[in-house]
């Protein structure tokens, strides 16, 4: 059969894998198709890069946030990536970070800030 009870069904093998190498001060960069994440998974403590095709931000940190504790004994343990200062964020990414924000409220208080697009890439090679 190969379900587990009480897991969401996007939650793959590989992702539970990584989420369960976690530990404290480990970071998980959850992106969107036009991240460079084969390149930048390379970089990172697991290597991989896991995709979940087919599902959303929101869908994705709420299944995530399910099964992975956030690490509270990191100041702003929850980021997502902000433009360019000469940029504005488009209306459709304000509102799949606002309908993420509201999917990670369900599992965690912790607060979402906002992190410039360069220094997001650098994290995520963490």
């Amino acid at each position: 059969m190969g379900l587990l009870k009480g897991i969401d069904p996007i939650l793959t093998a590989d992702l539970l894998h990584v989420l369960r190498s976690m530990g404290h001060g480990d970071v998980l960069a959850i992106v969107d198709c036009n991240f460079p994440a084969v390149e930048v998974a390379t970089q990172t403590t697991s290597g991989k890069c896991v995709v979940l095709a087919g599902v959303d931000l929101p869908r994705a940190i709420s299944a995530i946030a399910s099964v992975l504790p956030i690490d509270m004994f990191v100041a702003d343990p929850v980021y997502h990536m902000e433009p360019d200062e000469h940029l504005a964020m488009p209306p459709l990414g304000t509102e799949v970070i606002d309908q993420s924000k509201q999917a990670l409220a369900v599992h965690s208080k912790c607060s979402v800030k906002p992190l410039h697009r360069s220094v997001f890439y650098g994290e995520a090679r963490k």
